[in-house]
Formats: structure tokens, sequence, C-alpha cells
């Protein structure tokens, strides 16, 4: 039978080396070009054919699983616990006309959840919240009560129990650092755009004041006691105007934080996603500035996390919902006004009433012909963004990252992320 790669594997190659990387399932290899001249030579070795035979990179009896079926065993609900925040970025979408999440919606939520894990146990295999804004530290004492309720549901279910938070990190003291340790908090987004001028011009308090010297204050004093098992994700906003600055932050920011493995340093285009319109880079900046951050000795998000299944959008998954904090159901945090996303309401008793046609629109989405021979359907099954496939108003939408795919495998490199290195003199 001859040998050949699955339609899920991408080469790319350097001066030295091939890597092989297969998108079903996240596994690299990376074999030496001196051993292996091409990719026939590398399938033709028995050992070596065993191995792809066994991570599935091979054409033969190789059997695609719909990513959804793992994706959909999680019951995640996204929790603005409150809608107001005590910043108000330049280029926030958000509107602020909400405020802080009530008990008796948030007994509501406790129900739905212990509800739908009683009567549903065999569905699921874990229970996942996340904190969401507005800004969620504005209601803590809602986090603790939810958590602390759900975290015995998971106990008595015997079902695995984990929570992240989105963050502006003006309130995350290390007080409240480790109450949320405590309560299973696992990873925490904090954006810092820049250094402390463009930074406090971007992302300002309510009365205009600067927030850096507060953020930056926290995480120092964080970093000695964030444990093993956690991270800090410190995304940063990057447009025209603070392009230009990005090394001098990068290296002040190693300086800080350089040494501490639990804080990873993430770059993204900055979008005009508020009323303001931003100056946005054409260029995708994330190579680049990850790049800078590695060679200087600090530490960035793993670029296999947005290569896997798993990264797939939480919008496009069903049990996934995201609660205001007045009750109403979504199914994403970024359209949060637009019709078709609002679902319905979490009722009284804890019963989730929603429209099933509207979550339809979101959950549902066919592959097509072209969709069926990409070499990265796993990780976009025609919906990676279900809000941009629905607004484009097309049957097909790719992930904007597609053309990218051979800088994103270079990055695994970068990172020491490769799965297997065969042949590979150190």
């Amino acid at each position: 039978m001859m040998r050949k790669l699955n339609q899920f594997v991408k080469q790319v190659e350097n001066a030295e080396n091939i890597i092989l990387y297969n998108f079903y399932n996240g596994k690299s290899i990376k074999y030496s070009k001196v051993n292996f001249p091409t990719t026939e030579s590398f399938i033709a070795n028995d050992d070596i054919y065993e191995l792809l035979k066994s991570e599935e990179f091979l054409l033969e009896n190789f059997n695609f699983k719909n990513p959804y079926q793992e994706l959909e065993r999680t019951l995640q609900l996204i929790l603005l616990v409150h809608e107001d925040c005590n910043f108000r970025c330049t280029y926030c979408y958000e509107k602020f006309e909400k405020r802080a999440m009530s008990l008796e919606t948030a007994n509501d939520i406790i129900k739905y959840i212990n509800n739908e894990i009683k009567n549903n146990r065999s569905k699921y295999d874990k229970i996942q919240l996340s904190w969401f804004g507005g800004e969620p530290l504005l209601n803590l004492k809602i986090i603790e009560y939810i958590s602390s309720s759900v975290i015995e549901i998971a106990r008595k279910n015997k079902i695995e129990y984990s929570a992240d938070m989105t963050t502006n990190g003006y309130l995350l003291n290390p007080r409240v650092f480790q109450k949320l340790v405590n309560l299973k908090v696992k990873s925490f987004q904090i954006t810092v755009d820049g250094g402390q001028k463009y930074h406090d011009k971007q992302r300002i308090l309510k009365n205009g004041h600067g927030t850096y010297e507060r953020i930056i204050s926290n995480l120092l004093l964080i970093q000695e006691m964030i444990p093993s098992d956690i991270f800090i994700m410190l995304r940063t906003n990057v447009g025209e105007e603070n392009y230009k600055f990005m090394e001098e932050y990068i290296h002040e920011s190693i300086i800080n934080f350089g040494k501490c493995e639990n804080i990873l340093f993430a770059f993204h285009n900055i979008g005009n996603w508020g009323e303001r319109n931003s100056k946005i880079i054409e260029k995708d900046v994330r190579f680049e500035l990850a790049s800078k951050v590695i060679e200087q000795g600090g530490h960035t998000v793993p670029f296999i996390w947005s290569m896997t299944a798993s990264n797939l959008c939480y919008a496009s998954i069903k049990n996934h919902y995201v609660i205001g904090s007045d009750g109403l159901v979504y199914k994403c945090t970024v359209a949060l006004y637009q019709a078709n996303n609002i679902l319905g309401r979490i009722g009284r008793g804890g019963k989730l009433l929603i429209s099933e046609n509207k979550e339809s629109l979101w959950v549902n989405s066919t592959e097509t012909e072209e969709c069926k021979s990409c070499s990265v359907l796993p990780i976009c099954m025609n919906n990676r963004c279900p809000l941009k496939r629905l607004n484009a108003d097309s049957l097909q939408y790719c992930i904007s990252s597609k053309d990218k795919t051979s800088d994103m495998i270079l990055m695994l490199e970068k990172q020491n992320l490769i799965t297997y290195e065969i042949g590979i003199e150190v």
C-alpha cells in the first residue's frame, strides 16, 4: 500500500529541517533534511511509519472525527457578572448600560447548572465558567458565591471544574488573586497596551486618569505567588500609534516579568471595535512581536493554542452560552447588541428560555466542498468565527490566519513546542 500523508498535514521547511504539522490533532514532527532529503524517504522508514500511523499523520486507516463531539462535552458559561466597567478604553465596543448581576440571577444560573448536570450527567465531562464583563471584579462577591456553589455541584457529580477570567487587572491585587486561585480560576487575561505613555491614553479610568502603574504594581506583586498550573496572559492590542513603541515596551516588560514562566505575552492587531475609528495596521504583528519576546528571554502564549480544534469559537459550540448580568442569554460576547445574538433569557428556577432557531444560526454550519479538501478544516469547520460568517451572509467564511499557517508552524519551533524531533543535532 502506498504510504501517504493525510490532507490535514502541512509541511514547512527551513534550510536544515522539515516540519510536519497535523491540524487534526496538533502533533508535529521535525526531521533533518540531511537524513531524509524528501518526505517520501522519511515516510519510507518503517520505524517512522509506525510513529506516523500511531499519531494519525497517514491517510491509511484515517478516520475523521468531528471535533464538536468532544467540545460539546463541556458545559461552558461566560458570565457577565458586572456589565459596567471602571475603565473607559477608547476602542471598547460595550455601552455599559447595565450594572451588577443580582443574587436572584446568580441563583438561577446555579440552578440551571445543577439541573443540567443532574439530568444529563452522561453528556458532560467538564464545567467551565468564564468570568467576563464589563469588569468582573466589580462584583467579586457574586463570583465567590457562584464559584463555591458550582464547585460543590462538580464535586457531588464527580465532574471536572475550572474557570478563567478576563479582567483589566486594576483590582487584581494579591489578596483578590489568591481568592480566585482558591476558587479554581486557572487563567487570567489582562490587557496592557504598551508602555505607560501610550497605555494611559487608551485604557483610562472613568475619570480619565491612567491605569498603567496600578496594573503593573499588581502584577509585580502577584508574579511571586502564581502556582505552576496557573498562567496570566498579558494581551497587547497593537495599532499604528503604539506599534513604533513596541520594542521599548517589550524590553521593559522582560525586565519586569521575563523570569516568570507563568506570565505569557500575546499581541493582537487592534480593530475598529468601538465607535471610534482606530488607526489599524494591515500586517499581522503577532509573529514579529512574539519573536522579539522570545529572543529577549520572555515567554509568549503558545501558538499551538490557536492551531487545534479546542480553539474553535465558543459561540459555535452547543452547551456554550453567554449570560448577561440581567439574565439575558447570548452566544457571543462581541455582538451583545445584535438581535440574532440574543437567544432569550434564564428563567426563574434555572430554566433556559431560548430560541432554538436563533441558536442554530450559530452552531449549525455545513462544510462546503472547498472546506472538505482544506488542510485547516479541523480548526475551522467553516465556523471558526460564526459572527463573521453570519454578518458576511455567506455559506463559507475562511479563518483569517489560513494564509499564515507556515508562519504559525515555524513559531512552534521558536517556542520549543515541536512534539517529536528526529535526527536533529543539538
